[in-house]
């Protein structure tokens, strides 16, 4: 069995066990509500019922009133003594008794304290139908514990259930010496729901077939999607980021998101994967470059090829230059190696951003004036700002040299605020960046092709710029058309406390970074 037929009978079974559990609840439910709903109609037909015959009882104890005032009768003469309601009760009891029968009831004579009459045992006895006598006892199933007697002493009705049984206790009369009550009782049908029982059933089945049919159908429905994201996954894990999921027209909005989710993700592995081979692509370039000078100008000192003093000199100059690039460019590697494992050091403080931007551009003059550009600053101080000095140093350095590899005659750097930021612009008059290139000015060791710059820096500049201002919680953006120049503006959050204060940190003079040209003698 494939992986997606064991999903799909998982989900089958999932969804057939749902469906079953939620039709046993139903039946439950239903079941029991029907069993409710009998008891209470039954309560209330009880209820209905048991002050009419009561009504009737009291009927036929008024009239043979007159008979137990006559004296007539044993039971009048043994019942001389009690009250005149009592009196016309018992010699009423045959009557009673047939009334009760016709009327599936029974009659009980309680006495003050709500037990059963010591004489009601002694009237019924008079009563010869044995059959009849039965009506003055308990119903078959209750016990006296079952009756709130208390409350039929008071002259208030009390119903109940016991077991399958209600019963509902109605007072006929309510005298010193004691209490006829009439008691009704109802057996419930087993089966609540009665003749709709096989209806039910027989519902309950196609409703369970249908449930198991839409089971099978949202198994496939659902399967299908999920083994087509599972088999690009896996894929994908192999080694081909090219792979793309299809769950075709009419998928879920769910399998579609999933879908549209690993697609992204495919599409961004790909490119990293291609920005990971140019970056390899242009480290290499960049190291065999100076490299091969390295080695050609060795070789040719250890041949003895270069003769003279001067020869040799210029040599070295090349060697140990070239030296310098490769020292930053390995510098430039492992400082975004540390950025992206967060792993480099920032200890951002309250600093004047104005002196730090001042000293990081004037470490440049010289490399300006080589150059034949011209470097100027614009802003005053002090300008408080909550950055690491030396980052922010690094940041300006970077940008700088950017601007140096492609002026065509000046590069001006400024500082000051806008909008609660300290904003830091470098400008300069070079050919600017096609609008194709802006995307990618930022990515590492990438350089146009299309615009011509000198060899300054390693090509990581821009990357570490981004890199830095974002840890800071700046922002770093550029502005730029063929032809106009280009515009980097850095935006960090200024230290409005230190404004307020004027408690500023004393200037930095910027990191220990000069720009490295590759045909600079030492020392200059």
């Amino acid at each position: 069995m494939t992986r997606r037929s064991r999903l799909r009978a998982r989900l089958l079974v999932a969804l057939a066990g749902l469906s079953v559990a939620v039709l046993v609840v139903t039946a439950a439910v239903t079941f029991g509500l029907a069993r409710a709903t009998d008891r209470q109609a039954a309560l209330d037909e009880l209820h209905e019922q048991a002050p009419e015959i009561a009504e009737s009882m009291r009927a036929l104890v008024r009239a043979t009133a007159a008979g137990v005032e006559a004296g007539e009768g044993e039971v009048a003469r043994r019942a001389a003594t009690l009250s005149d309601d009592i009196r016309a009760f018992l010699a009423s009891l045959r009557n009673i008794a047939r009334a009760a029968r016709f009327s599936d009831a029974n009659v009980l004579l309680l006495g003050p304290d709500g037990l059963p009459a010591p004489r009601q045992g002694e009237a019924v006895g008079l009563l010869r139908d044995e059959e009849l006598q039965t009506v003055f006892e308990l119903p078959a199933g209750l016990d006296w514990e079952d009756l709130d007697t208390t409350a039929l002493v008071s002259g208030d009705a009390v119903d109940g259930r016991i077991g399958r049984t209600v019963f509902v206790a109605e007072p006929i009369f309510v005298a010193p010496e004691g209490t006829a009550a009439l008691v009704l009782t109802r057996d419930l049908d087993p089966n609540p729901l009665g003749r709709i029982g096989p209806f039910f059933l027989f519902a309950a089945a196609s409703t369970l077939l249908v449930a198991l049919l839409i089971s099978w159908w949202l198994a496939r429905r659902m399967t299908r999607p999920l083994a087509a994201v599972e088999q690009t996954a896996a894929t994908i894990a192999a080694g081909d980021l090219s792979a793309r999921v299809d769950v075709g027209t009419g998928a879920d909005d769910e399998m579609a998101s999933l879908a549209a989710t690993l697609n992204d993700m495919a599409a961004q592995l790909e490119h990293a994967r291609g920005l990971e081979r140019e970056f390899l692509l242009s480290v290499s370039h960049d190291l065999r470059t100076p490299l091969t000078s390295i080695r050609g100008y060795a070789e040719a000192i250890a041949d003895g090829a270069i003769e003279g003093a001067t020869e040799r000199v210029r040599a070295a100059e090349v060697i140990a230059s070239e030296s310098r690039r490769l020292e930053r460019l390995v510098a430039d590697l492992l400082d975004l190696a540390r950025l992206d494992a967060h792993e480099f050091s920032l200890r951002p403080r309250a600093v004047d951003a104005a002196a730090v931007v001042t000293a990081s551009a004037e470490a440049f003059v010289p490399a300006a004036e080589e150059a034949g550009v011209s470097l100027a600053m614009e802003g005053d101080g002090p300008i408080p700002a909550e950055a690491d000095p030396e980052r922010l140093g690094q940041v300006v350095a970077n940008l700088v040299e950017n601007g140096l590899k492609y002026a065509a005659a000046a590069v001006t750097v400024g500082v000051g605020t806008r909008d609660d930021e300290v904003e830091i612009r470098v400008v300069d008059d070079g050919p600017g960046i096609d609008p194709a290139d802006l995307p990618r000015v930022f990515d590492r060791l990438y350089t146009s092709r299309r615009i011509p710059g000198r060899r300054v820096g390693t090509g990581l500049g821009l990357a570490i710029v981004r890199e830095l201002t974002g840890a800071m919680g700046g922002t770093v953006g550029v502005e730029s058309s063929p032809g106009q120049g280009t515009r980097f503006v850095v935006r960090l959050p200024i230290l409005a406390a230190a404004r307020a204060e004027g408690s500023v940190g004393p200037p930095s003079a910027g990191p220990a970074l000069a720009p490295a040209w590759p045909d600079r003698p030492p020392g200059t």
